[in-house]
């Protein structure tokens, strides 16, 4: 595929990476048009604002599109020299705007494909403890719909690994982000380029991996019969920029981040929740085959409760919360 002289890009989506992309676009005065949708204007990044608040702090202009197939302004916006690139755009791109933009749409994705299909990508590396990085350029055709198929090729590819040290999503953010921008700033460099031609290749589809996306406030109760390895990366998978792992303390709610393995033994699961020692401002905690080190608690109003948990108490999850956790939404 050659795409020939790009001179505007049509930017589709919303993620952490899709506002580093926009400020490069903006500060090297490359043109752009911006379509996202409330929801991903919602959404919480690592500076603990939201993505609208980020884009107003950058000054960058964007557009709120229900359904980009049917949108007025990027009918008229299209030219010849144009292309889009989406970061997790959610919409499907139906064929007639496919069509407008004669091949000239990619889809970028910062994961290891084929796997890790689906979403929340660093939360489900975490709990498996999985350390391989990648991005990738994908065409767009009738097949690729966010977070459930794509179309199987893919155009460009850079492969990573992630260090023992990142612990928790946000880690993982901060490391990939220099990672995705780089990749892109080669992308853009290509295609500037005379000899901007492009090879698509396909996905070796016996690889592919694919889990749902996650919601905090629903799927990340924890299952306290689960070994103490486990339970410290499901913690640390919905830790920051997530509201924590759910648990109860007494009938509290409360919410668990950053977690550490501090000892593994031969502790029966019996003893799983309870807390067995405070050392400064941590509490540890007993679990199935380990012990647990936990920096964070709170509860809902947001108010530290370390100093509140007495050694001798337990932490516990009803199994009717546990079970409804492994219910995944559909988007």
């Amino acid at each position: 595929m050659k795409f020939g002289k790009i001179e505007h890009f049509i930017v589709l989506g919303g993620s952490l990476i899709t506002l580093y992309f926009l400020k490069y676009l903006k500060k090297n005065k490359i043109k752009f048009d911006y379509f996202t949708n409330k929801r991903q204007l919602d959404d919480i990044l690592i500076n603990s604002k939201s993505l609208l608040e980020n884009l107003k702090l950058n000054s960058i202009n964007y557009n709120i599109s229900k359904d980009i197939n049917d949108d007025s302004k990027i009918k008229k916006i299209i030219t010849k020299n144009s292309m889009a690139i989406g970061f997790g755009q959610p919409w499907p791109i139906k064929t007639t705007l496919l069509k407008r933009f004669k091949g000239k749409i990619v889809d970028f994705m910062g994961i290891p494909l084929p796997q890790y299909r689906g979403g929340a990508h660093y939360s489900w590396m975490i709990l498996n403890d999985n350390r391989d990085g990648g991005c990738f350029l994908q065409n767009i055709n009738n097949n690729t719909l966010q977070s459930i198929s794509d179309s199987g090729y893919f155009y460009m590819d850079y492969k990573y690994v992630y260090p023992k040290s990142l612990k928790i999503p946000k880690d993982y953010f901060k490391y990939s982000i220099v990672k995705e921008l780089f990749f892109l700033k080669k992308f853009l460099n290509k295609i500037k380029s005379k000899n901007n031609f492009f090879t698509l290749k396909k996905f070796n589809e016996n690889n592919s991996i694919l889990f749902p996306r996650l919601i905090s406030s629903k799927n990340s109760f924890i299952d306290w019969s689960n070994s103490a390895d486990e339970i410290v990366r499901f913690i640390n998978a919905f830790s920051e920029p997530y509201p924590g792992a759910i648990s109860f303390f007494g009938k509290k709610k409360i919410f668990l981040k950053n977690a550490k393995l501090i000892k593994k033994n031969n502790f029966h699961s019996y003893t799983a929740g309870l807390i067995v020692n405070k050392i400064g401002n941590s509490i540890i905690i007993a679990a199935k085959k380990g012990i647990i080190s936990i920096k964070d608690i709170k509860n809902e109003k947001n108010e530290n409760l370390i100093k509140k948990i007495k050694v001798g108490s337990r932490l516990n999850t009803m199994n009717k919360y546990v079970l409804k956790s492994k219910i995944h939404p559909k988007f």
